[in-house]
């Protein structure tokens, strides 16, 4: 089924609410919404279908993002209705364990409301002493609602019912104290990264090992050593600099320690906040078209004066395999000479990309300072790439992000022995040459090296820099976060591996115009089911 078929038939099998079992589940649905739609609205509202409808009005449930129906059918407990959006049980399982558009507060409550029986609301009522009026909470959904409502309890003091539940429903205080327990996991991974990455042995190099502790502070590359090296012997083609980018490596954690999840904060927006809401949807880029957009992907395996790169096969088939699982129209093109890379560059340029949401771009080739290198040992500025994709020559991408990731030296080359290559052809003059952003936004580049050093790539499994994106693409888009942090993330995974008994390293150098927070649209089916 396509996506646009699969909420028709949700809307259809959720019926309006004429057996108490329906009417619950809509109640239940309507609390789990309770912080993404307006108190007022979801006070009135009395079928699934009104609320699937404000959902989609706001755009938090679209075609080219079901998950949050998903969400819902799970915690109501309509697994079976899982199959219809192409998913499993199992499957949002997974991801509600990492994250999901209903926070771990509000899942937590409603787990609670589960297990409280008539006998047990009566109960509660009695020990919370509530007036008259208050008493007249039809459900323990109604009487959650409430407490809230008055700050009784909140996200940080569930004292209260703590109270009332070791009286009544003591096992319903494993639920909660679970729930304190994952929070409190939360905090302490925000704060401190456990994560190592293990040596990697049989590796191919694509830049220089010096200095790659310290966090570059740019992509432009500033000669220390005016000694003249080899010419390359080709016939290069370099672009006018403009303006210097700014490195992202260190804003993004930044950014995201300030904004944190955006799904979590909308959540935890109050009841009638709509006007922060609103503001906080201003800030994320729509995702919301059947097609994510187009991929297209260059790799490169032979040259015509330089070394081959074995590996680039299994990073071309991951990006495939990740940029199609999240919604992309994958086109890959190997072995591609300077003139071909361009004509690639112009065709996709030319397409038509109103009916999608964004635009990426995969080159893995050789490289060299601010270049990337076709067959024929030409090289083509990096420059010259993305300026074919800013408004004035790609008009219908205005507005929408467009992401390139680059995989290829931008340096030169150490003298180490076999089986280590590097992913640049030949010794290069040393030179101040920028890698510019126009002035244009909704523009990324991830650099797999900072500028003057190589990048690694095992000879079978591929380079760390897009083995590391496409790992963390697949882990931490079902979390919900946006792709500077993912970016992060695997400047942080790269940066910690090591080869030949730590003499060498890599740091990836990610750079950014986005104006808006970047959060692929999770997947309705797990990554490893579109791998059969």
């Amino acid at each position: 089924h396509s996506q646009s078929v699969c909420l028709t038939v949700m809307l259809l099998c959720i019926r309006e609410g004429t057996t108490e079992e329906e009417i619950y589940n809509v109640e239940a649905m309507k609390y789990l919404c309770t912080g993404l739609l307006p108190a007022k609205k979801l006070a009135i509202m009395t079928s699934g279908q009104e609320l699937f409808e404000a959902l989609m009005n706001i755009d938090l449930l679209n075609e080219g993002d079901p998950f949050l129906l998903a969400e819902l059918l799970y915690l109501i407990g309509h697994h079976s209705l899982l199959k219809k959006l192409n998913t499993t049980k199992e499957h949002v399982k997974d991801i509600l364990q990492r994250g999901g558009k209903i926070t771990a507060y509000r899942r937590m409550l409603f787990e609670i409301s589960e297990n409280i029986t008539k006998q047990d609301h009566k109960e509660i009522i009695f020990l919370l002493k509530l007036t008259k009026k208050q008493k007249e909470c039809k459900s323990f959904l109604d009487l959650l609602s409430y407490l809230e409502k008055m700050e009784t309890i909140t996200t940080d003091d569930l004292t209260a019912l703590e109270n009332a539940l070791s009286k009544v429903s003591p096992d319903s205080l494993k639920i909660i104290g679970r729930y304190k327990k994952e929070k409190a996991q939360q905090v302490e991974d925000q704060t401190h990264n456990t994560n190592i990455m293990s040596p990697t042995e049989s590796l191919e190099y694509e830049g220089e090992p010096e200095d790659l502790q310290k966090p570059p502070i740019s992509i432009q590359v500033m000669s220390q050593d005016p000694k003249e090296e080899e010419e390359p012997h080709n016939g290069t083609r370099k672009g006018s600099v403009g303006e210097l980018v700014q490195v992202i490596h260190g804003e993004a954690q930044k950014d995201d320690d300030h904004a944190g999840n955006i799904e979590n904060q909308v959540g935890m927006l109050s009841l009638n906040d709509e006007q922060t809401r609103k503001n906080l949807e201003t800030h994320i880029y729509a995702m919301n078209h059947k097609h994510r957009g187009y991929c297209l992907i260059v790799s490169n395996l032979l040259f015509v004066r330089s070394q081959p790169r074995p590996g680039t096969e299994k990073d071309a088939e991951d990006l495939k395999g990740v940029f199609t699982w999240l919604g992309f129209e994958v086109e890959t093109f190997k072995e591609q000479t300077a003139d071909d890379i361009l004509k690639c560059l112009e065709e996709f340029s030319k397409k038509d990309h109103s009916d999608r949401d964004c635009f990426t771009c995969c080159i893995l080739t050789h490289g060299e300072s601010g270049t990337v290198m076709g067959t024929d040992n030409v090289s083509v500025p990096i420059n010259d790439v993305i300026a074919r994709f800013i408004p004035t020559n790609c008009p219908t991408l205005a507005g929408k992000p467009k992401l390139f990731f680059i995989q290829a030296c931008q340096g030169k080359q150490p003298q180490t022995a076999c089986p280590i290559q590097p992913d640049a052809a030949i010794l290069v003059k040393k030179k101040k040459y920028a890698i510019s952003i126009p002035a244009d936004a909704d523009l990324l580049i991830g650099m797999s090296t900072v500028d003057g050093h190589f990048s690694y790539r095992h000879v079978k499994e591929g380079t760390w820099y897009i083995q590391a994106l496409c790992e963390n693409l697949v882990e931490m888009v079902p979390s919900g976060e946006d792709i500077l942090s993912i970016l992060t993330k695997v400047n942080r995974d790269v940066s910690r591996k090591e080869g030949q008994a730590g003499s060498l390293k890599q740091m990836p150098q990610p750079a950014y115009t986005l104006l808006k927070k970047l959060i692929f649209p999770v997947p309705c089916r797990p990554y490893n089911s579109i791998q059969d």
